[in-house]
């Protein structure tokens, strides 16, 4: 009787040991660019056997850079002005980052922005949609400007992140918007809105 136990329990042990090495090999085998047809007959969907690619089926390689530049009263411009987007990564960030946030969004709205360039022909019909708005938005009310600023430009360029030896490619330039003439008077309440 204990005889027959030990091995019931010594087979089922390496019954789990090779079901769980298969499972391990044909999981390594699904993040390679060509699967394991194995893979592919025991789970089509990758819900037992997972493919992580699932999430980022191709990986981020640039990243995007948001600059812009004021016009100012007497028609000088300023010099371009970075708002970066991704910052250098400190170890207190993996419990608390919460400018994380903004990064992601400015990272979607930049990618968006490009794709819709890309679907609509006409220029000034991009000054329409939604990721131009959020941009120029940003870019209005989110950033420093010169004192004597009378309208904003900004400008996205792609670059290879830490990677200095790759020139930063420019990938899409806005027309100059007219800005508040005062700070203050972008949040103050219009004039008809207190009558």
């Amino acid at each position: 009787m204990r005889v027959a136990r030990f091995r019931w329990s010594t087979l089922g042990r390496w019954a789990l040991y090779g079901t769980l090495s298969l499972w391990f090999g044909l999981s390594v085998t699904q993040q390679t660019g060509r699967p394991h047809p194995l893979a592919k007959r025991i789970d089509p969907t990758a819900m037992a056997i997972p493919n992580w690619r699932f999430f980022a089926p191709t990986p981020a390689r640039h990243d995007f850079n948001v600059l812009y530049r004021d016009r100012l009263r007497n028609g000088e411009l300023t010099p371009w002005r970075e708002q970066e987007i991704t910052k250098d990564r400190t170890l207190r960030q993996m419990l608390w980052h919460p400018d994380r946030r903004m990064e992601k969004a400015l990272f979607d709205v930049a990618s968006e922005l490009l794709q819709s360039r890309e679907q609509i022909q006409e220029a000034e019909r991009i000054q329409l949609t939604v990721p131009y708005l959020a941009m120029l938005n940003f870019v209005s009310y989110q950033v420093e400007h010169h004192p004597d600023a009378v309208a904003v430009q900004f400008l996205i360029a792609q670059s290879a992140g830490h990677d200095e030896s790759v020139e930063p490619t420019m990938l899409f330039l806005s027309e100059f918007h007219s800005l508040a003439a005062h700070p203050d008077e972008a949040r103050r309440e219009p004039a008809w809105a207190t009558a």
